[in-house]
């Protein structure tokens, strides 16, 4: 007999596949090797947790809605990955996905493994700034990668998650997304995700890598109003209506595999002419905060390292490491 969880998905796909029409629970029973008061008991835990099942006496049970969840029964079977996400923890509450990830990797975790919560209660981003994670709002996941990237490529997967985000958005929800150097994603100047990557790493190579990546999936106008650094946004705000977050999960995936797979073999110069024609910065003047010095250019381009180009009024071109952006020329 398999564990309590196994024995509870196996429940939730043979409902699935029944697409529509009851299944006895002596079906269940023998099929997962239980009780038929066992699968009473797995079917009163699935709505508990707000799938929707209908129980009818001498007909069995029949799976009539699901919740907008991003649970491993909602998620992993539906993945269309080689490698991403095979290895999958799903929490309710947590701290932060970064952290866990963290744990797990040094725990020995494998490549591709996924963390996500649907609610952190101290999820950061960049210099430990505070990311407010609404429940059941949001999509708040980490990635770990475990490919040995020199010290000074580690960083650049943070555009990796912000390019499969923008085409996630623009080519599956038809909103135009765009990037912000160094790792946020804007819609109509707004910000709607924000990427934090941190490493673990020897004198030259990295260990491992975790990219953070949050969300603002379903937040009303009221959860975005509060003192954020950057106004903030959400899809369903730009939208109109609330979005299923799992779509939005299992897209982005499929996609970051994709465009980590495309960094790996050509490098990030490959990516380049995308993320700049989808930034929200280029041909823009701006001006970059970096501790106390502020810098004021055009933003002319992405070099092969990462770094931002700056065009300055003298005619140099200063390459920028970190820092934030401050303004943009006509936005923020």
């Amino acid at each position: 007999m398999g564990s309590a969880k196994s024995t509870h998905l196996e429940i939730l796909r043979m409902l699935r596949d029944s697409e529509g029409s009851f299944v006895s629970g002596v079906t269940l029973a023998e099929k997962v090797g239980i009780s038929r008061p066992g699968v009473w008991k797995h079917i009163n835990r699935l709505k508990q947790m707000g799938y929707e099942i209908q129980s009818r006496s001498r007909r069995g049970y029949m799976l009539v809605a699901v919740p907008d969840s991003l649970a491993h029964g909602e998620i992993v079977p539906n993945l269309n990955t080689r490698w991403l996400a095979h290895t999958y923890h799903y929490l309710t509450t947590l701290g932060s996905t970064n952290d866990y990830a963290l744990i797990l990797a040094a725990e020995g975790a494998p490549h591709g493994t996924v963390v996500i919560a649907e609610e952190q209660t101290k999820g950061r981003g960049r210099l430990k700034r505070e990311w407010m994670s609404c429940a059941n709002r949001g999509i708040y996941l980490s990635i770990l990668l475990r490919d040995l990237l020199p010290i000074r490529i580690a960083p650049q997967t943070s555009y990796i998650g912000s390019l499969a985000l923008v085409k996630t958005l623009r080519e599956e929800f038809g909103i135009a997304a765009s990037i912000k150097w160094p790792n946020d994603v804007l819609i109509n100047g707004r910000k709607v995700a924000g990427i934090l990557t941190e490493t673990q790493s020897d004198q030259d190579f990295t260990r491992f890598t975790v990219v953070g990546i949050g969300i603002n999936v379903n937040h009303s106008r009221q959860e975005m109003a509060g003192p954020f650094r950057y106004p903030a946004t959400s899809i369903a705000i730009e939208t109109g209506f609330a979005v299923k977050r799992q779509k939005v999960l299992l897209e982005f995936i499929g996609r970051f595999e994709r465009e980590y797979e495309r960094f790996l073999e050509k490098g990030l110069s490959a990516l380049l002419p995308e993320i700049e024609q989808y930034s929200e910065m280029m041909g823009k003047t701006i001006t970059v905060v970096y501790g106390n010095r502020e810098m004021v250019g055009k933003a002319c381009g992405i070099s092969a390292e990462g770094a931002l180009l700056l065009l300055r009024d003298d005619g140099t071109q200063e390459p920028v490491w970190a820092g934030d952006i401050v303004r943009i020329e006509g936005g923020i």
